[in-house]
């Protein structure tokens, strides 16, 4: 892993434990910019989603390369593969099936997802906002 400011940059092709070194960079960050644990978890899911349908997607021995990036009011987590993907009608998975609930779950976890395939690869690049905390007396309503 590599920081840069307060950014994690991953190289991930032939790592053994792709998932984990990605879980602990979000762990980093979101200790950092003061994630509650669901916003945490929800990100680390999604993202962990997307890592994984990255591997499946490379191809042996390609590169996985992954961002997370803190903005104002947001942590942004980029995956890049150097291989092709067909969103097609994910959205639409067979909640039955094994496979390909990883789409709508980061649909469903993380305020923003984008795909984009072209020749070079593929990109999924996800956004969730953070929640302003708000002090204990206007939280308890007083």
């Amino acid at each position: 892993m590599r920081q840069t400011t307060s950014s994690a940059l991953l190289a991930l092709h032939e790592d053994p434990a792709p998932t984990r070194r990605l879980r602990a960079a979000l762990d980093d960050v979101g200790a950092r910019y003061g994630l509650s644990d669901g916003e945490l978890f929800d990100l680390k899911v999604a993202a962990t989603e997307a890592l994984t349908n990255a591997i499946k997607g490379s191809g042996s021995g390609r590169d996985i390369d992954v961002a997370v990036e803190p903005h104002e009011g947001a942590i942004e987590v980029e995956v890049r593969n150097r291989g092709s993907f067909d969103l097609g009608d994910a959205a639409l998975a067979d909640v039955e099936s094994e496979e390909g609930r990883g789409i709508p779950l980061m649909f469903a976890l993380v305020d923003e997802v984008e795909f984009a395939s072209t020749r070079e690869g593929t990109r999924v690049r996800m956004r969730k906002r953070l929640v302003p905390k708000r002090p204990l007396a206007a939280a308890a309503g007083v």
